[in-house]
């Protein structure tokens, strides 16, 4: 695994007040280091996601009491929500961190999805790599001669566009979680350019890696 700096927490909580001022918003804090996310779910509970900056790749004892310390500062409805944090063992609490494999197959066992290919959070696109690297293997299994021929294949068709992927994510991590006001207040900046009619399009490029398609990709190795 490659640590990217970050740790990652989700839980769920009982908040109706929480609840109804998010609506059906998914909210964020803007601030340096650390950002929370809230967004109520259909049932009456809400949802929290939090990331913060953090050099340290392991997980802390009491999850509940480390994101009362991690995130006891900010505003909002962010007390609230620490303040109705479920126990340690209710709470997903882990690195952010992408999968680098030195090799994605063993005789006829290969690795598939984030096994080999995670992005990471900052970056997403977990699902299409992982739709898109099964159509690649599907191919290279039903042309080769031997299972073991195919998973080969299969690696060194797409583990290039993993790693691009992957490259891109490691590029655009700084703008995730700002470590400064400056790079806070250009995160800003491009956001507001983004709600522009027709900049949408072009600010989601560059979680994106190079502009090379993905099914004209499939097209070259399926060749």
């Amino acid at each position: 695994m490659r640590h990217l700096g970050h740790r990652t927490a989700a839980f769920t909580f009982d908040d109706p007040p929480v609840h109804a001022e998010v609506g059906d918003r998914f909210c964020l804090t803007d601030t340096v280091d650390r950002q929370m996310g809230l967004y109520a779910l259909r049932d009456g509970r809400v949802a929290a996601f939090a990331v913060h900056r953090s050099a340290d790749p392991g997980r802390p004892e009491d999850a509940r009491a480390a994101l009362r310390h991690e995130y006891g500062s900010l505003g909002w409805l962010v007390p609230r929500a620490l303040a109705a944090c479920p126990p340690h063992s209710q709470v997903y609490y882990d690195q952010v961190a992408q999968a680098d494999p030195p090799s994605w197959s063993r005789g006829r066992v290969v690795l598939v999805g984030d096994s080999c290919q995670a992005v990471s959070l900052l970056a997403g696109q977990g699902a299409s790599l992982a739709v898109a690297g099964a159509y690649v293997l599907a191919d290279q299994l039903a042309g080769a001669r031997r299972v073991e021929e195919a998973l080969r294949g299969y690696e060194r068709l797409w583990r290039p566009v993993v790693r691009d992927r992957q490259r891109a994510a490691r590029r655009t991590a700084r703008w995730f979680v700002p470590a400064t006001e400056g790079r806070l207040r250009v995160r800003r900046a491009a956001l507001r350019l983004a709600a522009l009619p027709g900049a949408s399009r072009l600010a989601g490029l560059s979680p994106a890696g190079r502009r090379r398609p993905v099914l004209r990709q499939l097209a070259v190795a399926s060749r």
